[in-house]
């Protein structure tokens, strides 16, 4: 594990030996960079932490044959790996094996890896250089056109330390920042940076330069078994095997642990593996008192304790008084993105700070389990519909009908009706019920001149989203999940991440690529079962999780008590508004105005605040971060 980066010349010429310099000076790690260069290319790395000295120390590794790899990697069970490359089972770093199956099968060596990784292969015999990332794209890579240059590095600050790399924001991904539409995964918050793709590879040779897709929806294939059990049987050694994968030998582990199927799901799992040993698990609960109608997770993480002995439980009600509230500037020089904070973040700092204090090698948490094997399964009847499938569309008619305790009419009619009328219709309806303002100022910060100023209404239609968060029979819902799987924001910032001293590799079970497959290959019955959604959970946990939990139909809240963690910030965000009006680029981009007359209707009390966590907590918290960002970008660049 470590960062690497690296360049090289299209037209033939040696590279400058000041950039190499430039880009070892940039790369994060510990101890002195290892650099390999042959003229045209060069490729350096630095491991990030002690521990990975040894493991990463051949890096950039050179095989017979010409060919060079550079790689930042953990793979999942890479015992498989070495059988398949015939190399010895044990003894080989996930690195190691990532470069020998670049040797092996060259540009075929990606769609074959498990885990996550993004490595650099440089074919000296051919002049040609392939960069890949995992299925998911857990790992960052990133990689910028320059002239006759092509750049590369596993994080943003290594390239923008380079004086060729352009720092010029993209203002259309500005906008999608916002109004939260995170379809585009090639496209960076800075115009010439582009990403590496998710399940994806860039080869470039001489002047050619070619981006393809190995690990897309359509590679998924159909999962069909004969018996309900047997998808259950299967779901489970998956699962068991992909925690049983992600733990440390002899290291460390801790989870999170709240009361839904993710996380207690896992912390079950690690319990029953671990056998004797004990380790911990982090509970976030409120920290005072709300009036909302939300249950109280805290109860059902107790009985997951009691269940298992072996779980030192913590838990975290925190009232927030004492956390410092996120600093968006200074943010955004960290990470180089803007962090778009909610008031979310600000509540779960507690619980990352006792995580980060444990001395934990490992964290295991379970935020893609709702796409993957706790995804509801709520049947799209319309997409049924669309596809022929007209039993299974009014079958599912029914079951719903039965669990809403409604008419089978009435759910024909409100899952039918809107997804076929067209579109135009439906614009028309959102700009009368929201008198004349654009869709996404209704969630959002966003300026509406800005957004007018970009066209964006026209790139919005372009890409449905013109009506946020409604997919009308678009896309399908295996895509839809998909694409949720593999969005890229947030990842942007994870290799400055673990620059941090503090900072605990995070690992979720659920994003293992042959779970994922599995999950989103198989029936969606499996998952909807007679009008009870999250079937196959419901199901695969029985066998370790309390049976008040696997009952449980409501869900829990991130931050309930929001308005008594906000109330007492309001000067803070006051002032930060101000700082965000004086700056020309932050004050175009996000509407001040707006964003000072929700703190003027703030609301009296936690009652009069019911609903309004959308926009007070949400919409308000992620302007005043995207305002911080630009703020400290142009300050930045002046």
């Amino acid at each position: 594990m470590g960062e690497f980066a690296g360049v090289f010349r299209r037209d033939g010429e040696a590279v400058d030996s000041r950039i190499v310099d430039r880009i070892v000076a940039s790369i994060g790690g510990i101890g002195r960079a290892q650099v390999w260069r042959d003229g045209v290319a060069a490729l350096i790395h630095r491991p990030l932490l002690e521990s990975e000295r040894v493991a990463t120390a051949m890096l950039p590794l050179e095989h017979d044959g010409g060919l060079v790899v550079v790689v930042d990697a953990r793979l999942d069970e890479p015992g498989d790996i070495a059988r398949a490359l015939g190399l010895p089972k044990d003894g080989q770093s996930s690195a190691a094996l990532v470069a020998e199956a670049c040797a092996a099968w060259r540009g075929r060596a990606a769609e074959r890896l498990n885990g996550s990784f993004a490595f650099a292969m440089w074919d000296e015999t051919r002049r040609e250089l392939t960069l890949a990332r995992d299925g998911l794209g857990t790992r960052a890579l990133f990689y910028v056109e320059h002239g006759a240059h092509v750049f590369f590095a596993t994080t943003l600050q290594t390239l923008l330390a380079l004086p060729d790399v352009s720092r010029e924001i993209d203002d259309l991904i500005l906008a999608q920042y916002l109004t939260i539409e995170s379809k585009d995964t090639e496209r960076t918050l800075y115009r010439h940076i582009k990403r590496v793709p998710p399940g994806g590879t860039v080869t470039v040779r001489g002047r050619t330069m070619q981006v393809a897709r190995y690990w897309t929806v359509d590679h998924i294939p159909d999962v069909r078994l004969a018996k309900d059990a047997d998808y259950v049987a299967a779901a489970r050694a998956l699962f068991d095997r992909a925690v049983a994968c992600r733990l440390p030998p002899g290291g460390t582990v801790g989870t999170a642990l709240s009361g839904g199927f993710d996380s207690a799901g896992i912390t079950a799992t690690v319990a029953r593996l671990l056998g004797d040993q004990r380790f911990p698990a982090f509970h976030r609960a409120p920290g005072g008192a709300h009036p909302y109608d939300a249950i109280d997770e805290t109860r059902l993480v107790r009985a997951v304790a009691a269940r298992y002995p072996t779980i030192d439980l913590t838990i975290i009600a925190d009232d927030c008084t004492n956390v410092p509230t996120i600093d968006a500037e200074r943010q955004g020089a960290t990470f180089a993105v803007p962090g778009m904070d909610s008031v979310n973040a600000l509540w779960f700092e507690p619980l990352v700070d006792r995580v980060s204090g444990a001395g934990l090698d490992l964290f295991l948490g379970g935020t893609c389990g709702n796409v993957t094997l706790s995804w509801e399964g709520r049947p799209s009847i319309a997409e049924d519909v669309q596809a022929g499938r007209f039993g299974q569309a009014w079958r599912a008619a029914r079951q719903t009908a039965v669990a809403q305790n409604r008419s089978v009419g009435r759910v024909l009619a409100a899952t039918l009706i809107r997804p076929f009328v067209p579109r135009a219709i439906l614009r028309g309806r959102q700009r009368l019920t929201a008198r004349g303002r654009l869709p996404w100022a209704e969630y959002s910060m966003v300026s509406e001149s800005f957004l007018n100023a970009l066209a964006y209404a026209d790139h919005a239609r372009a890409h449905d989203h013109d009506l946020p968060f409604d997919a009308a029979m678009r896309t399908s819902t295996r895509q839809l999940r998909l694409a949720a799987l593999q969005g890229q924001t947030n990842r942007d910032k994870s290799g400055a991440d673990r620059r941090r001293k503090d900072w605990v590799a995070h690992l979720d079970p659920y994003a293992d690529r042959r779970l994922v497959e599995f999950t989103l290959g198989i029936p969606n019955d499996q998952f909807w079962r007679d009008g009870q959604d999250r079937w196959l959970a419901r199901r695969v946990f029985a066998d370790r999780l309390p049976p008040e939990l696997l009952a449980e139909t409501r869900r829990g809240l991130q931050c309930p008590e929001w308005h008594a963690v906000l109330t007492p910030r309001r000067d803070e965000m006051a002032e930060a508004i101000d700082r965000i009006e004086r700056s020309p680029l932050a004050s175009r981009v996000v509407d001040v105005a707006r964003m000072r007359a929700l703190l003027d209707s703030w609301p009296t009390d936690a009652e009069a605040a019911r609903g309004g966590k959308q926009l007070y907590a949400h919409a308000l918290s992620r302007g005043i971060s995207m305002g911080g960002f630009l703020r400290q970008y142009e300050r930045s660049n002046e």
